[in-house]
């Protein structure tokens, strides 16, 4: 599964800046279309879940994704490019 390229970082930053000035914010983090977002304790450390799929995006850009199968990461991925577009 060497999706993980696809992932572009900074366009999932973006999504996560949209989402904490237009998504619900709740206890565990910021509700936006399907998403759900978070950041650590030190703000450093950005979380973008789905129900399938878990974006953790590190200090520099580095990254991980937790994913089942290539589909459901190519979903994520999709709506990810679809919310910076909104």
């Amino acid at each position: 599964m060497d999706q993980e390229h696809k992932i572009d970082v900074k366009q999932a930053l973006r999504v996560f800046d949209k989402a904490t000035r237009e998504g619900e914010k709740k206890e565990d983090g910021w509700h936006f279309r399907g998403l759900t977002m978070s950041t650590d304790f030190d703000g450093y450390t950005v979380f973008i879940n789905s129900p399938k799929v878990q974006l953790t995006v590190f200090f520099h850009n580095k990254y991980t994704v937790d994913y089942g199968n290539a589909l459901e990461l190519q979903e994520f991925v999709e709506l990810l490019d679809k919310l910076d577009r909104a």
